[in-house]
């Protein structure tokens, strides 16, 4: 099974750069835990019951840097929703300043040289968004920049089948 390119995972496609995964095909997200950007380490298992956003991201990475506000804004207009962030490749000063400087409240893990981001089916390049359902399972899956208008539609179809 070719998880690396998200062969496995169940995702069927629904719009350029968005796949979408049917309640009977999804499993569980790939443990994903370490030390934050902030410094404390986070589980990803900790947020299990809630719908979580993970974005993996690098504060020299152009479309992540298009994408984070609107991202800031979900989060705080959402707060039934865990957003996660993972820091990947970058150095961690860099990563500390982009947080500060786009007011970004959720949690970021690091992944210092791409061993976590290795175990989720994330294509070559940034930055790369999953949703999970409320039991940690790969709902969702963006490519590229996601805006609100892409998003939003997947938390309230999650939600609805809670």
């Amino acid at each position: 099974m070719d998880q690396a390119a998200g062969g496995g995972f169940g995702f069927v496609q629904q719009a350029p750069n968005s796949d979408f995964v049917p309640i009977d095909k999804r499993v569980p997200a790939p443990n994903l835990a370490g030390p934050t950007v902030a410094g404390p380490d986070l589980d990803l298992a900790g947020f299990r019951g809630r719908i979580v956003v993970v974005n993996f991201w690098a504060s020299w990475c152009a479309p992540c840097r298009a994408e984070t506000p609107g991202l800031v804004t979900m989060a705080a207009d959402n707060p039934q929703v865990a957003f996660v962030g993972v820091n990947e490749k970058d150095n961690l000063s860099a990563a500390k300043a982009f947080i500060r400087d786009n007011g970004v409240t959720y949690p970021s893990i690091v992944d210092r040289i791409g061993t976590l981001a290795a175990r989720w089916p994330v294509p070559p390049g940034l930055p790369s968004t999953f949703v999970l359902d409320g039991k940690g399972q790969l709902a969702a899956r963006f490519t590229g920049g996601v805006l609100a208008d892409e998003l939003m539609p997947v938390l309230t179809r999650l939600a609805a089948q809670a």
